[in-house]
């Protein structure tokens, strides 16, 4: 799999283009909009919006088991 491809289908940044993590900042997704900005734990670099990492969490289900 091509992590780059990815990012550039869900909009969603697997790794930080900054600085290189792979951890976000935590945000309650129960309260919070679609439009939420996900950034990067290390950097506060933005990765993406909280609709984005869901696509990606439904779309790459069983694809990165470790």
């Amino acid at each position: 799999m091509n992590l780059h491809q990815d990012t550039v289908t869900t909009g969603f940044k697997i790794v930080c283009t900054d600085c290189g993590s792979l951890s976000i900042k935590p945000t309650d997704p129960a309260h919070a909009s679609d439009d939420t900005i996900i950034e990067c734990r290390h950097c506060n670099a933005v990765r993406g919006t909280l609709a984005d990492l869901q696509v990606l969490a439904r779309r790459s289900r069983d694809v990165f088991e470790f």
